[in-house]
């Protein structure tokens, strides 16, 4: 018997062999060496931001890399999770409105994001570019205390899109290039960007005919930050 070879014949070997180059290449790659760090985080407000409020941030932030960027394997894909303080008062911080805030914690922002890196050298220096994306939780929670110690608590809280671009450099500490349990010093920079939302500045609330008054702004949130932390890699 004779069996006519047809173009779906021809092709289905293909596709057969492209797919399980597919699914060993992304195995392969899955496999790559993970990592984690911490950082400590400086941001400093710029352009519409820096109009609206020009208060240093200082926070931390955490890291982790499924699959880390190598000279073999250059693009790495992680998650990152923050926080950033902008403006903390743990202090009565008189204002003239007749009144104090106390406790003032201004603006507190919560981040979530995907995390891209591309490092295309190994070696016990390495560089690196990144983007990022993901959201932010805002939130503001201030005690006011008025001159007769009435008081009252404020919370005001909004979300936003996030996302930036960045580069830093991996600084070997100690152990050898690869082995388990490497450690680097990692210094970065980002610019970060977000959506439009709603936020207090210093001058939001007053107080008059024995009642609190406030408002709210609508403003972008741009963050130059620096980031100096610690690079472990797991294996």
């Amino acid at each position: 018997m004779i069996v006519l070879e047809t173009e779906d014949n021809k092709m289905k070997p293909n596709l057969t062999i492209l797919i399980s180059l597919f699914f060993l290449s992304a195995t392969n790659y899955l496999m790559a060496q993970p990592s984690t760090s911490f950082y400590f985080t400086t941001a400093i407000p710029v352009n519409e931001y820096q109009n609206f409020d020009n208060e240093v941030g200082y926070g931390g932030n955490f890291e982790f890399f499924f699959i880390s960027p190598s000279k073999e394997k250059p693009i790495g894909m992680g998650v990152s999770l923050s926080y950033l303080g902008q403006g903390l008062y743990f202090y009565d911080d008189p204002c003239d409105c007749e009144t104090n805030l106390g406790n003032n914690r201004a603006n507190n922002f919560i981040n979530l994001n995907m995390i891209l890196q591309v490092a295309p050298t190994g070696g016990t220096v390495r560089p690196y570019l990144e983007t990022i994306f993901g959201g932010s939780y805002i939130f503001s929670n201030t005690e006011l205390i008025t001159l007769n110690y009435n008081s009252v608590n404020l919370y005001i809280d909004d979300w936003a899109w996030t996302y930036g671009i960045g580069g830093g450099f991996k600084f070997l500490l100690g152990a050898q290039e690869n082995e388990s349990g490497s450690v680097y010093l990692d210094i970065k920079g980002r610019y970060l960007m977000s959506s439009a939302v709603y936020l207090l500045d210093r001058n939001s609330i007053r107080y008059a005919n024995d009642r609190f008054y406030y408002s709210v702004n609508e403003t972008q949130i741009n963050f130059v930050a620096v980031q100096v932390g610690i690079v472990l890699y797991f294996r």
